[in-house]
């Protein structure tokens, strides 16, 4: 999953739940074929990966051992929405958790899955987005939390906050495919959030490893450990980069890949971000990232496709 991130790498999307939770082994996968190589003329102005304070923010929240995943969804959203106050944001999921404290310290982990599905999909009105599921909206939380839209992994940064600011004890769980939440601690409950906080029992999750891994049998332990902040933080952004490679744009792409490379995902992104910015017309940005993933990669299986693409990047600009 995406806590693996020297694993985890192409950007391929699933066909159902959770866009990149199966990308776990493809580090060294290569570029698709129909990933556009036929770029444009050198456009300085068509590409930048200049710093901003965004982006070492998004760094330091993610190492900080004080950042929240909520406060690291809600900046990756503001790189497509840079208006968004991250702070008020934060204030409503407080405001959603107050009134549930009380009664989530006097429940038990299935209670609590019931009282917090309640809130959160019966008065906030969140719920699954079975309908279009590859909506890049679904992957912004201020989107989800405006529209009440959502997939997996983004619904449970949402339950995520809550609980904690409501004093349970919570955890996502970064299983393949379809990214689940543990409440009441090792021996509590696992829950759905793309079902409304649905308690799942051996049979359902046997049901999601037969759909997501192919059978119990390929299932292991791992696959339900707690999944750490950083993981999260690369699911969120993989997803985006599965979504935006999907529906080719480009320009989502590029600031997708860009905040992977600064959290150092895995030599693919370096490679992704360049074909994205080939695609742009920044061919000084492509042949850095292709160069730089063939020296890292020099056996990639994708290695006849980046050199077409880095051969279009070192063309002679036809500028006049």
């Amino acid at each position: 999953d995406a806590g693996s991130p020297a694993h985890h790498d192409r950007a391929g999307a699933q066909a159902h739940h959770d866009l990149a939770g199966t990308q776990a082994h493809h580090d060294h996968a290569g570029a698709s074929s129909d990933d556009d190589v036929d770029g444009a003329a050198e456009d300085p102005a068509a590409v930048s990966t200049t710093p901003d304070p965004a982006r070492s923010t998004l760094r330091a929240l993610v190492d900080a051992e004080s950042g929240s995943i909520e406060e690291i969804a809600l900046v990756i959203a503001r790189d497509a929405h840079p208006t968004i106050s991250v702070s008020c944001y934060l204030d409503r999921l407080e405001a959603i958790a107050a009134p549930l404290e009380t009664a989530l310290s006097l429940a038990r982990p299935p209670a609590q899955a019931a009282i917090l599905g309640d809130a959160l999909y019966g008065d906030a009105g969140l719920r699954g987005n079975g309908d279009d599921y590859y909506d890049p909206r679904n992957s912004y939380l201020d989107d989800v939390m405006d529209r009440g839209l959502g997939i997996p992994v983004t619904l449970a940064v949402v339950v995520l906050a809550v609980a904690r600011r409501a004093g349970l004890d919570a955890e996502g769980v970064g299983f393949p495919g379809h990214f689940l939440v543990r409440l009441g601690g090792p021996e509590g409950v696992l829950v759905d959030p793309f079902d409304r906080l649905r308690v799942l029992d051996g049979r359902a999750v046997a049901q999601l490893a037969e759909q997501h891994l192919g059978g119990v049998r390929s299932m292991s332990p791992r696959h339900l450990e707690g999944a750490t902040k950083r993981s999260i933080t690369l699911r969120l952004l993989s997803n985006l980069r599965a979504i935006h490679r999907l529906r080719g744009d480009h320009a989502g792409a590029l600031v997708v890949c860009d905040r992977l490379v600064e959290l150092d995902a895995g030599i693919g992104a370096v490679r992704d971000r360049g074909l994205a910015a080939l695609a742009l017309g920044g061919r000084a940005q492509a042949k850095s990232d292709l160069e730089r993933y063939l020296a890292t990669v020099p056996e990639a299986p994708d290695r006849h496709t980046v050199e077409r693409a880095l051969a279009v990047a070192t063309q002679p600009s036809t500028w006049n």
